[in-house]
C-alpha cells in the first residue's frame, strides 16, 4: 500500500498537540545554545536546535582539503557525474562526458579505466550512478540502456542486470544494503500520466525501489509525495516550474531507513521504507537567503536570446531560495547537509546530525573548495568528497579529510 506521507508531515506544525511547549523549548535552547527535543503522540521523536549548539557534544570537526584530482593522466574531467569509495579506500571518479570511470589510490595515483561509451557488454550509453557493493563490486546504473553492470575490484567486468526503472539514477553510499538489494528512485508524473498532457507535471511521486541483486526482482515502497513551485509562462503557453525554488532532498541511510527534506525549510524526516516517520529534526534560527541579483544574472545568462522567456522566469522568481542543497548519509550514523549560506556560493559549509536526529555542529568549508556540483558528494567516517571547479570552470574532486 502507497502512502503519501511527506504531503501530510510537510502540512504540519511539528508537534501538533505539544506545539507550545516545543516553541517554548525553543526559545530556551536558542538562549542556552542548546537543543529541545520532545516525542508526539506516535512515537516521532522531535528535535529542535539552534546553530548555537554546534559541537556540544563534541569537539569540533574541520574538513581540510588533503588531495584533489584533475584527471586521469593527461588528461582532464569532463563532467564529474558521480563519486564513491570501496573498503581500501580507492576513489572512483565518474565522467559523464567520456562515460568512462577512472580509479585512483588513496594517494591519487591512477589505478585504472573501467568502461566506455558503447552499448556492449561492460559500456555504457548515458551512466549517472556508482555504488560498491559486496566485496568491492562497482556497481554502475545506466538509464539509457536500462541496466546495471556490475565489475569485480580490479575493474573486470562480472555481469549486467536489466532495470525496471524508467528515468534518471543518483547512486548513494547506501544504495546496496547488506541483505543483498539495490535502492534507488522511480520519478512518477501522476497527473500526467492521467490526462497525457505533458505540462501537466505540478504533482511529483518519488517511490524508493527495493532490487535484488539476484534476480532482478522489483519492490516498490511506499512513495514520497511533492508539489513544486509552479507559475504561469505565457512564453511556453504552459505552467512551468519556477528557476529557483524549494525541491525534495532525500537520501538512503544504511540502517533501512531515509531521510527527506522540504529544501524551502531547514526541517529534516526520517522514516522507515515502509513509510513510518521516526524522527523530525530542525534548525529553527537557519533562514534561508535573500533571491539577489547574481541569481537573477544567471538566469539572464541561460536564456540570453529568449527575451520573452527570460521575463517570464524573472517574473516567477520567489523572494527567498531554497535553503537546502544537498544531502547525504556516511554509512557510520551522520547525515550531512549543505545549506544555502550567507556567501555567493552554495556548498560553504556543511551541517552534521546524528542518526537520531541530533544536530552535532556546522563545518566551514575552506574557503580553497568551490563546491560546484552538490550531488556528486560522497562521505565516509574520515572524508568528504566532492566535485568542484577552479576559476577556469575545470572540474575536480577534492577530498576533504575531517579533522576532529
Amino acid at each position: 500500500m502507497e502512502r503519501s506521507e511527506f504531503a501530510r508531515l510537510a502540512s504540519m506544525a511539528p508537534v501538533p498537540v505539544r506545539q507550545g511547549r516545543m516553541l517554548a523549548g525553543a526559545v530556551l535552547a536558542a538562549a542556552l545554545g542548546a537543543c529541545a527535543v520532545a516525542e508526539d503522540e506516535g512515537g516521532t521523536r522531535i528535535v529542535e536546535s539552534t546553530l548555537a549548539s554546534s559541537w556540544q557534544s563534541t569537539g569540533p570537526w574541520t574538513p581540510e582539503e588533503d588531495l584533489r584530482l584533475s584527471g586521469p593522466p593527461g588528461g582532464y574531467f569532463g563532467i564529474v557525474g558521480a563519486l564513491t569509495t570501496d573498503s581500501r579506500d580507492n576513489i572512483f571518479v565518474l565522467d559523464g562526458m567520456a562515460q568512462q570511470i577512472h580509479v585512483f589510490a588513496p594517494d591519487g595515483a591512477h589505478l585504472r579505466t573501467v568502461g566506455g561509451k558503447g552499448e556492449g557488454p561492460g559500456e555504457f550509453r548515458m551512466a549517472t550512478a556508482l555504488a560498491i557493493g559486496p566485496g568491492d563490486s562497482l556497481w554502475v546504473t545506466d538509464p539509457m540502456t536500462r541496466r546495471y553492470s556490475v565489475f569485480g575490484p580490479n575493474g573486470g567486468f562480472a555481469r549486467g542486470l536489466t532495470r525496471g526503472i524508467n528515468g534518471e539514477a543518483n547512486g548513494e553510499r547506501c544504495s546496496l544494503t547488506v541483505n543483498g538489494s539495490y535502492l534507488e528512485w522511480a520519478t512518477r508524473f501522476p497527473n500526467e500520466e492521467r490526462t497525457g498532457d505533458l505540462s501537466d507535471i505540478d504533482l511529483l511521486h518519488f517511490h524508493p525501489v527495493r532490487v535484488s541483486t539476484s534476480t532482478d526482482e522489483q519492490d516498490t515502497l511506499p512513495r514520497l509525495e511533492f508539489t513544486p513551485q509552479m507559475a504561469d509562462m505565457p512564453s511556453m503557453g504552459m505552467r512551468r516550474p519556477v528557476w529557483i525554488a524549494p525541491a525534495l532532498r532525500r537520501t538512503f541511510d544504511c540502517s533501512g531507513s531515509l531521510w527527506l527534506a522540504q529544501s524551502g525549510e531547514y526541517r529534516l524526516y526520517k522514516r522507515t521504507l515502509d513509510g513510518d516517520t521516526t524522527v523530525i529534526t530542525s534548525l529553527v534560527d537557519a533562514r534561508p537567503a535573500d533571491v539577489n541579483e547574481a541569481d537573477r544574472d544567471e538566469i539572464r545568462r541561460v536564456f540570453e536570446g529568449r527575451p520573452d522567456v527570460l521575463a517570464d522566469q524573472l517574473r516567477a522568481l520567489p523572494e527567498k531560495k531554497p535553503i537546502i542543497e544537498a544531502m547525504f548519509v556516511d554509512g557510520a550514523g551522520h547525515l550531512f547537509v549543505i545549506p544555502e549560506t550567507s556567501r555567493v556560493e552554495p556548498g560553504t559549509a556543511i551541517d552534521v546530525f546524528r542518526e537520531d536526529g541530533t544536530f552535532v555542529g556546522r563545518m566551514p568549508v575552506p574557503e580553497t573548495v568551490t563546491l560546484t556540483y552538490e550531488w556528486a558528494a560522497h562521505a565516509t567516517p574520515d572524508y568528504l568528497l566532492f566535485a568542484g571547479a577552479d576559476d577556469a570552470g575545470t572540474p575536480y574532486v577534492t577530498r576533504l579529510r575531517i579533522r576532529r
